[in-house]
């Protein structure tokens, strides 16, 4: 190529590329540009805590729940009533061929106490809202791990957004190159049309996934920002340079044991179970006396008539008692032996509850444990990958210069090194919260696993 030729060919490049970062600015609204402060993970969960309706829900159904303790221990406190009768009364009183009338206010005034001397049924229920609130407050840690998960699937999932953006405008930026180079090649005649043209096709197809791509940024921003519950700023990123450690323990076995023993939902069907046992004895119980003590006082206004004078006359009465009362069942027309049958079958069911809760959760803990692994190895297979076609596009871009390759080759290289950065930053982010799904498998994902996570990203 002569200087003259040389010369136009790198003005036509430079202009050609100037004119396309024209356009990549065009395709980025100043509406998404993005306030300068920072926020991560750890900053957002504790808005996400503040405003996520779901999580709100489940903090104030576990406040409802515990209130159940307090009202079954009710039943084994005095229980104390206090009650008036007030009356209006006209009365015509005929003695001694006289007719008296009278008009009084008679009231009677009452105050009871009873107290549970011996209810078995009540005491087991008391026990059996000490059990529910311990399930409650397990349901309310799973909402917690729903809520991280929830936040950082969220998160990540806008991180990959962005990062597809960014991998299609510089894969955009290199292909205006190519098309400039191609232009240029073709004006002194060492290229043919094809290649410009192959060129143009690639540059008008990124265009329509640009396009494609900013409106998933929108979407996962939408979706983020419905669980903190305002708007977003910029993200902390993860760096390319971070490497990702291999969970501990490293065994799935040792993670399964871990699951059958702490698993939310395997701990809520064991204690379920003892809720059953306590509904047989409470059945069982049926055919028990109840025996209460019970003590009252009461004051009466009455009205009678001396027949002596012929006039009626106020008399208050004032009475206490104090007195246990027993209550023995006989026969319930063979209900209490039917409720007795129908526990006994609920709780060989919470039997196979439990059985079916740790099976499951052996299983899940397996499942993600591998999860993971896969993640990890898909990780270091793609850095590899994306440092191979690095190299195969530096080398397809030496061979075109020198006419052994046709520009195709070099659009194809671009492509697949595009692609392949784009797969390692999601396997990045999967293997994050595949490890995260390992942790709420068993039982051990909060705050503080979170802020791990949270140290990985950028400062």
């Amino acid at each position: 190529m002569t200087q003259p030729d040389r010369t136009r060919f790198l003005n036509g490049i430079s202009g050609f590329k100037g004119l396309a970062l024209v356009f990549v600015a065009m395709l980025c609204p100043l509406g998404m540009a993005q306030p300068p402060a920072g926020q991560n993970l750890e900053s957002l969960y504790e808005k996400a805590k503040q405003h996520d309706a779901i999580y709100l829900a489940a903090a104030f159904q576990l406040q409802a729940d515990l209130e159940s303790e307090n009202q079954a221990f009710s039943a084994l406190l005095p229980n104390v009533n206090f009650g008036a009768r007030l009356e209006k009364q006209e009365n015509t009183y005929d003695a001694f061929g006289m007719s008296i009338d009278a008009s009084r206010n008679p009231g009677t005034y009452s105050l009871v106490l009873n107290q549970a001397l011996f209810r078995p049924q009540a005491w087991e229920s008391y026990k059996q809202s000490q059990l529910a609130g311990e399930i409650a407050k397990l349901a309310f840690q799973q909402a917690e791990q729903d809520l991280i998960l929830r936040l950082s699937r969220a998160y990540f999932d806008l991180l990959a957004a962005q990062d597809d953006l960014a991998n299609l405008r510089n894969q955009q930026t290199a292909i205006t190159e190519q098309l400039a180079f191609a232009k240029a090649s073709f004006d002194v005649g060492s290229a043919t049309i094809t290649d410009q043209q192959e060129a143009q096709a690639r540059f008008d197809l990124v265009v329509a996934q640009l396009l494609a791509a900013e409106n998933q940024q929108a979407i996962r921003q939408l979706q983020l920002e419905t669980i903190v519950g305002t708007p977003i700023g910029n993200l902390a990123k993860l760096p390319a340079s971070t490497q990702l450690g291999s969970p501990t323990p490293n065994t799935a076995n040792a993670w399964a044991d871990q699951a059958k023993t702490s698993n939310p939902q395997a701990l809520q069907a064991k204690l379920a179970q003892q809720i059953a046992k306590g509904e047989a004895k409470k059945a069982k119980y049926g055919h028990l006396p109840t025996l209460d003590l019970t003590a009252q006082m009461v004051e009466t206004e009455q009205q009678i008539f001396d027949g002596n004078t012929g006039r009626p006359f106020d008399l208050g009465v004032d009475s206490t008692t104090v007195g246990i009362v027993m209550n023995l069942p006989i026969f319930s027309g063979g209900g209490t032996q039917s409720k007795v049958r129908q526990q006994a079958a609920l709780l060989e069911k919470s039997l196979n509850d439990v059985d079916l809760a740790n099976r499951s959760a052996e299983q899940a803990a397996k499942s993600a444990f591998l999860g993971v692994q896969t993640s990890l190895a898909q990780v270091k297979a793609l850095e590899t990958a994306v440092a191979s076609s690095a190299l195969a596009l530096q080398s397809n871009k030496t061979a075109y210069e020198v006419g052994i390759r046709i520009n195709v080759d070099v659009l194809n290289a671009q492509q697949q090194l595009n692609a392949t950065q784009r797969d390692l930053s999601r396997a990045k982010y999967t293997s994050l919260i595949n490890m995260l799904e390992l942790q709420a498998v068993t039982g051990q994902l909060n705050a503080a696993v979170l802020r791990q996570i949270n140290n990985l990203l950028e400062k």
